[in-house]
């Protein structure tokens, strides 16, 4: 790990610290809220940072956006036929992230939207957000994955995730990764079967926690 990389993480945890000890003030369970934070917090900043803001104002979109869900998330009620928890996230994210521009424009803050408001209420947001629910679900889709195959990553041995990674996710040729890896083709197969009813098992269970993380 370089200079650059040890900063960033070092800069990544001060940021959850800090947070952290904001949402005590909430009086809620820290422990939801640590689960909140590790299941959301790097969404969040990737869609701030996709969307054209720095790294430090991205950082602020994540602790922003997190005390907003804390301060309303007693007024969230989950029903799977309206709205999923991530949708509620998505649209908290995307006002403060708005705003950071409307900030920047000298512009007055939007109206303040809360829980309860018409689901399908849009917030007037200028490029470069025109293309926001599509960079928050091509992301979102990217998380679940990222945290999908670390779960897998700890359940299969080395060798196994790595045909899998290159067979499934990577899309190579089996007869090419038998070669690369030194193995048989039928390792392959073998691999590939094991692990990836473990990854579809895994996306679906994340898919439910993060759809409902703090919901209840």
């Amino acid at each position: 790990m370089d200079n650059k990389q040890a900063s960033a993480k070092m800069n990544w945890a001060h940021t959850r610290r800090t947070l952290l000890e904001r949402l005590r003030r909430t009086r809620t369970d820290e422990s939801s809220w640590y689960d909140f934070f590790e299941t959301y917090s790097r969404l969040i900043y990737s869609v701030a940072r996709k969307s054209g803001l720095s790294h430090a104002d991205a950082e602020d979109i994540v602790q922003s956006t997190t005390l907003k869900v804390a301060q309303y998330i007693g007024r969230f009620e989950f029903n799977p036929g309206r709205g999923k928890f991530r949708n509620w996230v998505c649209l908290i994210t995307k006002q403060q992230i708005a705003n950071h521009f409307r900030k920047a424009n000298r512009l007055p803050p939007l109206a303040e939207w809360e829980p309860g408001a018409e689901e399908d209420a849009e917030l007037e947001i200028e490029d470069p957000l025109s293309q926001w629910d599509a960079l928050w679900d091509r992301e979102y889709l990217a998380h679940i994955n990222e945290l999908a195959l670390a779960e897998v990553k700890q359940k299969v041995s080395p060798k196994q995730y790595q045909i899998f990674h290159l067979y499934c996710i990577r899309e190579q040729d089996p007869a090419r990764i038998a070669t690369l890896l030194g193995v048989s083709a039928n390792e392959v197969y073998l691999a590939k079967n094991r692990v990836l009813p473990l990854y579809e098992s895994a996306t679906r269970a994340i898919h439910g926690e993060v759809t409902e993380t703090a919901a209840a």
